[in-house]
């Protein structure tokens, strides 16, 4: 069967490997959808987590169990699974045993890490629980941001991450929601999920566009334009710092994107405007629930694809992702 796997800095292969089989206490299952991830983009460009080692890549995927060992207790032939990364040891896609970018992975000692897959319920597709973990994330980052009725909200950021809190948003009843990113189509997906606006940043500056949209608020008689949540999950250089000189007083700013280069914050305005920064990472209970959301009509994930492809046509799907001008999510179906 055939595996993507990361060599080395844009040295990514589709390797013929020998189909994985289950051991006594493992199960195996058949891919049926994988979602390209951001971080999978970075390992492409940045290389292997293991310098050492090759890597299989992927790890948002979703599938059927096709083979059993004979102390599985947990699960059974013909369960329909998602892969639930946040919680796994099994390290899937980020330099485990497996990939989820292939036709078969193997879960080792599966009834010890049952927490690792998530069944599906009957009317969840395959492509959309594949973008189960992607929804989590930005699920996680709304439940850290902890926003309340009436509360206004900005994203910067309208890729997957970025959809995912728009979409948790909507779910619970916030919609003040104003987007900033840079790709028209991105732009648009974020309006079709519920936004009220969206903005090009380089024509549109944000402190100019929130000011005109919810008003000013003052600090020492200098007015600041009103939002009280911002998300940043698109990793703009100095994007943190600038979010933390226009904000009003009491801002919260949750940063979910990965930043290649350390940030330069100014203490003193932190201080003085009482800002709250929140990091958020990562699903630690989420996966469940939004798997639940898709299922009872909350969340549509249908609306974050931008393109399918046939995993034989995995170099082309992985360009496509990799430009945010072009694509959304982008999901690999399987034979």
């Amino acid at each position: 069967m055939k595996v993507a796997v990361l060599h080395g800095p844009e040295d990514l292969r589709l390797d013929e490997v020998k189909r994985p089989q289950a051991g006594p206490g493992d199960l195996v299952v058949k891919v049926v959808a994988a979602g390209i991830c951001g971080t999978d983009l970075h390992f492409r460009h940045m290389g292997p987590r293991f310098p050492d080692r090759p890597m299989p890549l992927g790890h948002e995927f979703a599938g059927e169990v096709i083979e059993v060992g004979a102390r599985v207790s947990s699960f059974k032939l013909g369960d329909r699974v998602a892969y639930n990364s946040n919680n796994s040891p099994a390290d899937m896609g980020r330099g485990g045993e497996c990939g989820g970018f292939s036709s078969y992975v193997v879960l080792r000692d599966v009834d010890q890490q049952t927490q690792s897959l998530c069944k599906l319920p009957d009317n969840v597709s395959y492509d959309h629980a594949a973008l189960v973990e992607p929804i989590s994330v930005g699920a996680h980052a709304v439940n850290r941001a902890d926003p309340k009725p009436g509360e206004s909200i900005t994203v910067f950021g309208a890729g997957p991450i970025g959809l995912g809190i728009i979409m948790t948003l909507i779910g619970r009843g916030i919609d003040d929601i104003v987007v900033f990113d840079l790709s028209p189509l991105r732009r648009e997906r974020a309006m079709n999920l519920g936004a009220r606006a969206a903005f090009d940043p380089r024509e549109n500056p944000p402190a100019d566009i929130l000011g005109e949209l919810r008003g000013h608020g003052k600090i020492w008689g200098v007015p600041h334009p009103l939002t009280d949540i911002y998300f940043e999950a698109s990793g703009a250089p100095g994007l943190i710092p600038d979010i933390a000189g226009f904000c009003n007083k009491n801002s919260r700013v949750i940063t979910i994107a990965l930043h290649r280069q350390p940030l330069t914050l100014d203490g003193t305005r932190i201080m003085s405007k009482e800002i709250s920064i929140i990091g958020s990472q990562g699903y630690p209970v989420e996966f469940p629930q939004v798997m639940a959301g898709i299922a009872n009509g909350e969340i549509d994930p249908e609306k974050m694809i931008s393109h399918r492809f046939p995993f034989d046509q995995f170099g082309q799907a992985f360009e496509i992702a990799d430009n945010a001008s072009e694509s959304a999510k982008v999901v690999l179906q399987f034979d």
